[in-house]
């Protein structure tokens, strides 16, 4: 049987559930182990230690009848095994992903399993802003950094960094400009540094781009250089032709050509607001 799953068709040679599994990082039900096998291989950095539970277990064994894949699982979690052997335990079963690329997802696992729950908790925010979901990015930012008493300035520096990224995928670039200020009084990366000046050249504010390089300790060559390097980044050929595109548009007259690029970036900004 072929199932739609996230945009992608996917064959399933077992069992349909009647009645999902709800898997709540993702705020999806999944109806098959195929389906199930095909989220955790997109987001293996969502998964956490409470995914091995008795739910999923339970859920396996009453909706797909795979009894023994669900002892299995329940044999790992009564011995205290980790999640990296769990995955791959489930993996197995579903014949969705050879053995190399079940290797590869449980080493990426099993990589996770010796960070600290900061480091992973940043890594999976980190994954929501590559996905485009910048809300979410920020609300895990923000979790993140009211926790953050114990942890190295300079990863805390980075997690600042990457929540400017966020807003800066929302257009919110004063509050883009804010974060990367912060980053780079903890990290002293130069690039937390340049995207804050980029982010006031976005915000067209000349006093907080000048004041910002002063207080950081740019000479007046140096922030008239970065914003030459930064004015050069604004006339790439490919904006460029993006520019000469719409002015094109409008010098035709092309109202309904106009309205649906509108429509499709307002789509995609309300898609990229949602947690």
């Amino acid at each position: 049987m072929w199932e739609k799953t996230m945009g992608e068709l996917i064959l399933c040679n077992q069992n349909m559930a009647a009645f999902p599994y709800y898997v709540e990082e993702a705020a999806i039900g999944v109806y098959s182990l195929e389906e199930l096998s095909y989220y955790i291989c997109h987001n293996v950095y969502l998964l956490r230690s409470d995914f091995m539970n008795e739910d999923l277990c339970n859920w396996l064994e009453r909706e797909l009848k795979l009894k023994d894949a669900a002892d299995a699982l329940r044999e790992i979690v009564r011995k205290g095994g980790t999640l990296s052997e769990f995955v791959t335990c489930l993996l197995s079963q579903s014949g969705y992903c050879d053995r190399m690329q079940i290797a590869q997802i449980a080493q990426q696992i099993a990589e996770l399993e010796h960070k600290s729950e900061y480091e992973c908790s940043k890594i999976r925010a980190d994954r929501y802003v590559t996905n485009g979901r910048y809300a979410a990015a920020i609300a895990a930012y923000r979790t993140l950094l009211a926790n953050q008493a114990a942890e190295n300035p300079i990863l805390v520096g980075n997690v600042w960094h990457n929540m400017g990224k966020a807003y800066t995928g929302l257009f919110r670039f004063r509050e883009a400009a804010d974060c990367y200020r912060k980053a780079y009084g903890l990290n002293e990366n130069p690039e937390s540094l340049r995207e804050c000046l980029y982010a006031y050249r976005c915000l067209h504010d000349d006093d907080g781009f000048k004041n910002t390089a002063a207080e950081c300790g740019m000479t007046a060559e140096e922030a008239a250089e970065a914003a030459h390097r930064l004015s050069e980044l604004s006339r790439t050929e490919e904006i460029r032709q993006f520019e000469e595109q719409v002015d094109g548009l409008f010098a035709d007259g092309q109202e309904d050509e106009i309205a649906g690029m509108l429509a499709e970036w307002k789509d995609t900004y309300r898609k990229n607001c949602r947690i």
